[in-house]
């Protein structure tokens, strides 16, 4: 391919071209290797053509944008500075993945992935709306992915700062997720302009295309314009996506921004409170905290007068409010206890041995039969009114006594015995239940290696299926073409991607259990279709 002086990569300092990695109105993006540290990093040049000193100076607000936003799901700057043909470029971590929009376009998120993803991409906007920057371009082709899945929201083009947006000065917009007024120009951008694209860029994971394009129709920007400024926003249609969820898109995508929730960190709890709903692990949300200032300072607590916080904060959704304790049974009025006689004066034998009990035995012994409490030696109780001719009768006394106290220690012995053989019995029972509760769909082994095969649909989309031993409801699977170019999730044992008739796709399969277990530790072999 000959490539002109305007797609040329320069020529950067400590860096070696690789290839390029895309292009857009006025920059083209490079793939670079660091010599040191050794690394791959993008490289975004723009262009000569049309460089004007507004170019440049968004070019500039970019950078100074992105370096000043550390956040884990923001793509951030490692270095900014002008190639030796006077091209400015920027140098950033290098995503290999592919971008939402092209995944978007041939994967099916699940809706746990696309709550996830809206909550870390929330987070991420949130983050700079608190330090003043309003994205303005927020789309599914700005979200990347790296090797790890996570997600990074990038391309600050044309964010600007919400204090200082220049209405005469055309920046230009996505219009298939951008608000209404900014289309129109009736109103400024805004942090509700950023909200009603995180909206349509949800909605389009959700869907696979933007939410006012209509399948067989003309779907181009004049013909999406009217739809967004007056059409109701459309049901994404999917069985899987709950009431809750349509509704938080739709609002979001209200035609009026002050029906649309408040901020970017309203999006992300709404989200919260849908993996909630759905009994799905919370995603938590991580935005900087605002600065204190010394205009503030006097409205806060004394406390918090020298706070100049800027470090992250992790901020949990409200969990749903504790259920009221069940009423109790109204208190019955105590009965009076008989008066108990008088215990018998007796010198206290040594007691017979307790007969050993198991841990449950011997836990609810104790908390059936108590001993009685240990009395510290005092004085000699007072002995009523006798006399020496009395002595043989006193001695009498305590043989009925004894007899007593061997009655009770038998009971004792005997109380233990049964506590000790219910408890064993309940300790099996208990055991029992458990076994009975471990066991599940994954005690049918782990499942068999996948066998691939592939068929062609149309002219740009082909079909894979598998089989496998020991199946069960519950697998889900992940898969990958042998190039690494795609690869996703499925819910059933099949996937249709986009393969151009005449090249060859190969996919390969890993079965996953729903618990973890048992989960195949190898990809498949290959199945393709050409």
């Amino acid at each position: 391919m000959t490539t002109t002086s305007e797609d040329a990569p320069p020529s950067i300092p400590g860096l070696e071209y690789v290839r390029p990695l895309g292009a857009g109105g006025y920059s083209h993006v490079y793939l670079y290797e660091q010599a040191t540290p050794k690394r791959q990093v993008a490289v975004k040049v723009l262009k000569n053509a049309g460089l004007t000193e507004a170019v440049r100076r968004q070019f500039t607000e970019e950078a100074n944008a992105m370096a000043a936003l550390e956040h884990p799901n923001i793509v951030g700057v490692i270095t900014a500075d002008v190639a030796s043909d006077g091209r400015p470029y920027l140098v950033m971590p290098f995503y290999p993945r592919h971008n939402l929009g092209v995944r978007a376009a041939s994967e099916r998120f699940s809706v746990s992935e696309v709550l996830k993803i809206g909550i870390q991409i929330s987070s991420a906007v949130e983050t700079a709306h608190r330090a003043g920057i309003l994205h303005r371009d927020i789309k599914p082709a700005n979200i990347l992915t790296d090797q790890y899945g996570t997600v990074g929201l990038t391309d600050f083009g044309i964010a600007t700062q919400a204090t200082a947006i220049d209405e005469d000065e055309d920046t230009g917009v996505s219009v298939p997720w951008a608000a209404p007024e900014t289309i129109f120009a009736t109103a400024p951008a805004s942090v509700q302009s950023d909200v009603y694209s995180l909206g349509a860029t949800l909605w389009q994971l959700l869907v696979g295309r933007s939410p006012f394009e209509v399948v067989g129709s003309d779907n181009g920007q004049f013909d999406l314009m009217p739809r967004i400024k007056s059409a109701p926003v459309p049901s994404t249609g999917r069985a899987d996506a709950p009431a809750s969820l349509e509704r938080l898109l739709a609002q979001s995508m209200a035609k009026d921004p002050a029906v649309r929730p408040p901020s970017a960190l309203d999006f992300a709890r709404s989200l919260q409170s849908i993996e909630q709903e759905l009994r799905l692990a919370r995603t938590e949300i991580v935005v900087l905290t605002e600065e204190v200032t010394p205009a503030r300072a006097h409205q806060e607590s004394s406390a918090d007068v020298n706070a100049t916080r800027q470090r992250a904060q992790r901020i949990d959704a409200q969990g749903p409010a504790a259920s009221p304790a069940p009423p109790l049974a109204p208190a019955m009025p105590p009965s009076p206890a008989p008066p108990l006689p008088a215990p018998p004066q007796f010198v206290d034998p040594v007691p017979a041995p307790t007969p050993a009990l198991g841990p449950a035995a011997s836990s609810r012994a104790e908390a059936t039969v108590r001993r009685a409490p240990v009395v510290s030696p005092g004085p000699a109780p007072v002995v009523p009114t006798a006399t020496v001719a009395d002595e043989s009768a006193s001695r009498v006394r305590p043989v009925w006594a004894l007899v007593a106290l061997g009655v009770v220690i038998l009971v004792v012995i005997v109380v233990g015995i049964l506590v000790m053989s219910g408890g064993s019995d309940d300790s099996g029972d208990r055991a029992a239940t458990a076994t009975t509760k471990a066991a599940g769909p994954d005690d049918i082994g782990p499942p068999g290696e996948p066998t691939v095969t592939g068929k062609r649909v149309d002219a740009s989309t082909a079909e894979f299926s598998w089989t496998y031993s020991n199946d069960a409801d519950s697998d889900t699977f992940r898969w990958q073409t042998t190039d690494g170019a795609k690869s996703g999730v499925a819910d059933e044992p099949s996937v249709s991607i986009v393969s151009p008739a005449g090249q060859a796709t190969c996919v390969q399969i890993k079965v996953v259990r729903a618990d973890g277990s048992n989960a195949a530790l190898s990809w498949s072999d290959e199945g393709c279709v050409s």
